[in-house]
């Protein structure tokens, strides 16, 4: 094994931030990576992006994490009906930018990786990539992805919708999307934005993911 793999491996192993599945849900948000939030919280969605994600699927104003309510279902099913129809993955489970880590003192090779990732997630339409190295690690990504992403579905039973949320996220899901029968049999509703700045309130495609909902 290559030892820039096994770099990206360990890096995924030391930063991740678990997903949030519910067996009953209909519905799984895939996302790009954790971030400051995420790491700090130990769930996805936890910042800002997360409160738009309730305040659209609610229709509310307060200001709870989506990854939180998603991750806690019983504690806030007063509040907030049928928590249990959602699950939350990321494409990453570790953060794909430095920033999101800001509150670590990475190492050299953890340095090294998270370069990289920072040029993949800016370059995510490209399949392939003229730097090896960004391919090894791209591999990596995709099929830690891949695995959590198969391992979720067979747990779900009842997950109809597969929401990918930005263009990394759908273009991650696309790579992987025919590689596997239990991906492909999925509804997938496209063209939904990142939940970040607000996006869930601007765009006219999130008209559909109303719908479903």
């Amino acid at each position: 094994m290559d030892d820039i793999t096994m770099l990206a491996e360990k890096y995924l192993e030391n930063y991740s931030v678990n997903d949030v599945i519910n067996q009953e849900a209909a519905f799984l948000f895939i996302l790009e990576s954790p971030h400051t939030q995420e790491m700090r919280n130990g769930y996805p969605v936890a910042g800002s992006s997360g409160v738009e994600m309730t305040k659209f699927i609610y229709n509310t104003d307060k200001k709870d994490a989506f990854g939180k309510l998603v991750s806690q279902t019983k504690k806030y099913s007063d509040e907030y009906e049928n928590l249990e129809r959602f699950s939350i993955l990321n494409v990453s489970s570790a953060p794909m930018q430095r920033e999101g880590l800001k509150d670590y003192d990475l190492d050299e090779e953890e340095e090294r990786i998270v370069r990289i990732l920072e040029k993949l997630r800016v370059n995510y339409k490209s399949r392939n990539h003229r730097n090896q190295e960004w391919n090894q690690v791209k591999e990596v990504i995709l099929s830690d992805f891949k695995q959590r992403l198969v391992s979720g579905l067979e747990v779900m039973e009842r997950l109809t919708y597969l929401v990918p949320c930005g263009k990394l996220a759908v273009n991650y899901l696309q790579l992987i999307q025919n590689s596997e029968k239990i991906i492909n049999q999925k509804e997938v509703i496209w063209n939904i934005p990142h939940p970040s700045f607000n996006q869930w309130s601007h765009y006219e495609s999130m008209d559909q993911l109303k719908e479903k909902l």
